[in-house]
Order: C-alpha cells, then structure tokens, then sequence
C-alpha cells in the first residue's frame, strides 16, 4: 500500500493548484476559467489512471473525470447565456466535493481508509481459504 502514497501526493498537488483556479472562476463565474477547470480534471484523472489500476483503485480516477467531465459540460451550457442560481449550486457543489477529497488526501485519512479496506480484503481471503 506504501506505493499508493507518491500516487495520492500527485493527486493532492495538482488537485490543489485545480481548486485554486476553480475558486477564481467561480468568483467571476467566467465559463472559460471554470472549462478550464473540467478540462485539468479530466487530465489528471488520465494522467493518474494508469498507477490507479496498477494499485487496484480506479474509484478516485471516475470521481476525478467525472467531476471534470460535468464541469466542462456545465461550463460549456453557459457559454451565451446568463448563470443561473442551479450552475453556481453545481459548480459550488462539485468544488466542495472535490475540496473534500483534497482535504482528506492531505490529512491522510484518504489513506488510513485505503488500509482498513485493504486489511479487511485480507481478512476475507485468509477466510476463505480455511474450511
């Protein structure tokens, strides 16, 4: 599980510096800003997909691009027309979503959760194997 560590820190730097930007396009609510914000999401989560599969975590990959792939689409809609008060609650919401995983990444609970999942994995195999 140690190796999954380099992988969650490159998740936490990048996931920051996306946050600060999201937080600035959400501050002028300027779509270009905020399809910039869906499109870094959508490159971290393929960046980060292949050491993903290889530690057998692919969840953190989907939330990633999907978060990513609703703002892009969500900043797209708006482009020509006037924000309403359901796409700031969108975009407010799937930043909050994001900021907790960044938060829990940081903390280190994002990973203290990993192991308990991955002893209780263990655990079930080892049953399984007596009679």
């Amino acid at each position: 599980m140690e190796r999954f560590l380099p992988i969650l820190n490159t998740i936490q730097i990048r996931l920051r510096k996306i946050l600060a930007e999201n937080m600035e396009g959400m501050l002028l609510w300027d779509s270009a800003k905020l399809k910039s914000v869906g499109d870094g999401l959508i490159r971290l989560s393929t960046d980060i997909y292949p050491q993903l599969s290889m530690v057998e975590h692919r969840v953190l990959y989907q939330s990633i691009r999907e978060a990513g792939l609703g703002i892009r689409m969500r900043a797209m809609s708006i482009e020509g027309r006037e924000i309403n008060d359901e796409d700031k609650e969108y975009f407010r919401s799937v930043y909050e979503a994001l900021l907790d995983i960044c938060q829990k990444i940081e903390s280190g609970e994002y990973y203290r959760a990993l192991l308990e999942i991955a002893e209780k994995r263990k655990g079930r195999k080892e049953e399984s194997y007596t009679f």
